[in-house]
């Protein structure tokens, strides 16, 4: 039995020692990751992503993008390294000062790209997509064919049906406020001129038709497409408001405002980035924080670190090792310690008994030299014992009495 528990001593000792030294290796940063798990908690994931961004990187990226032509990118790549304190060349900065504000051969040739085959590439195409949604025709369009189809139980493209409905309403608030609601015009431009060219994310637009798919109020349609037919839009609103059920509604005037946030942070490269990266509309309300965040900087930080911006990825592993490794540190610690406390007061105990040993063995050896001292003179004893009898025996003398005669 003493061998076995010798051996899961031995086992136990091992065991603390190995979790010490892996300890020790995983968790070189712990301060960091405890920052970083903290930020992951509010979702700050590209604040996350872009502190493992090496500063020299940024130099690298923005040289490329000059090479490449891009200005859109090199101008957010500096302003994000100036928003974070990392200097840039001097030659690259000078080179971003003097490319020219409008290229006017690409905005004409965007603004022919657009009227041409109704996609966008720059901020030129895009305002004229802007401008067409502006007179409300190609919503009505959209809303009279798609909810025909609906009437007549044919297939619709609920996403384009909803979109329209959205937009007609939020063509009329825009102009009504004088520009207050344009960046939601903006946006509910934005996404229907995606998804008509078909680089919307197919999560997102399933997400979004299957919301709009399961409320749709029949005879408020009908109204609506009467309305539209009759090009009567000022009254369009009464019955646009019990199309659809309000959360639906509410889901796509919340796309709408996202893709519209980004666009003001970044422009159209700014939303074409985010279309690239997210999936669902819960991805795009995470990058419109990031571009309300970072600005100017925001496609850069969809350059530097893509999907990063909504996820931690592969960066999550080695956080969670940092932890890991930071609580086998501290369990191999509180053990040894605690082992250490124990081996103390086990051998402060064991000098104890041993002194209390030595103690009775010296008593013990006394006592037994009495009694052999006594057993090597027993007559001395015993006359002692006779003469000590003798005299308790007799009697004291009288004193003050005459002597009487026997």
């Amino acid at each position: 039995m003493r061998g076995v528990w010798r051996e899961f001593v031995e086992l136990w000792r091992v065991l603390v020692l190995g979790a010490f030294i892996a300890g020790l290796l995983l968790s070189p940063n712990v301060a960091a990751a405890v920052k970083m798990a903290d930020l992951a908690t509010q979702g700050a994931f590209a604040e996350i992503q872009l502190q493992q961004v090496p500063p020299e990187r940024y130099a690298t990226e923005i040289a490329a993008a000059l090479d490449a032509g891009d200005a859109t990118l090199a101008r957010s790549l500096d302003a994000l390294a100036a928003s974070r304190a990392i200097a840039v060349p001097l030659e690259l900065t000078e080179r971003i000062a003097t490319l020219p504000a409008v290229d006017i051969g690409a905005t004409l040739g965007a603004g022919w790209n657009c009227v041409v085959n109704g996609d966008f590439d720059s901020e030129a195409g895009f305002a004229c997509v802007v401008a067409t949604d502006l007179t409300g025709i190609g919503d009505v369009r959209d809303l009279v064919g798609e909810g025909g189809k609906f009437i007549a139980g044919q297939p619709v493209d609920y996403f384009t049906l909803g979109i329209a409905s959205v937009g007609l309403g939020l063509t009329a608030a825009t102009l009504s406020s004088l520009g207050a609601a344009a960046p939601l015009r903006l946006g509910a431009s934005f996404i229907k001129a995606t998804h008509r060219v078909g680089k919307l994310p197919p999560r997102l637009t399933a997400q979004i038709a299957t919301a709009l798919q399961r409320g749709i109020n029949r005879p408020a349609l009908d109204e609506a497409i009467t309305l539209a037919t009759s090009m009567r839009l000022g009254d369009l609103g009464r019955p646009l408001s019990r199309l659809f059920n309000p959360r639906s509604v509410r889901l796509v005037s919340n796309l709408a405002e996202d893709f519209g946030t980004i666009g003001k942070a970044g422009g159209v490269r700014a939303m074409k980035l985010s279309v690239e990266t997210a999936d669902t509309a819960g991805d795009v309300r995470r990058l419109a924080r990031v571009a309300n965040t970072y600005g100017d900087g925001y496609v850069g930080v969809i350059k530097l670190v893509g999907r990063g911006a909504l996820r931690l990825g592969q960066l999550l592993f080695t956080i969670v090792g940092w932890l890991v490794g930071a609580l086998l540190w501290m369990w191999s610690m509180l053990t040894f310690i605690l082992n250490a406390i124990t081996g103390t007061d086990r051998f402060f105990r064991r000098r104890a008994r041993k002194r209390l040993e030595a103690r009775r063995a010296r008593n013990a050896n006394v006592h037994l030299q009495d009694r052999h001292a006594s057993d090597d003179h027993p007559s001395s004893t015993r006359s002692g014992r006779k003469i000590g009898a003798r005299a308790r025996l007799e009697p004291p003398p009288l004193v003050g009495y005459p002597d009487v005669p026997a």
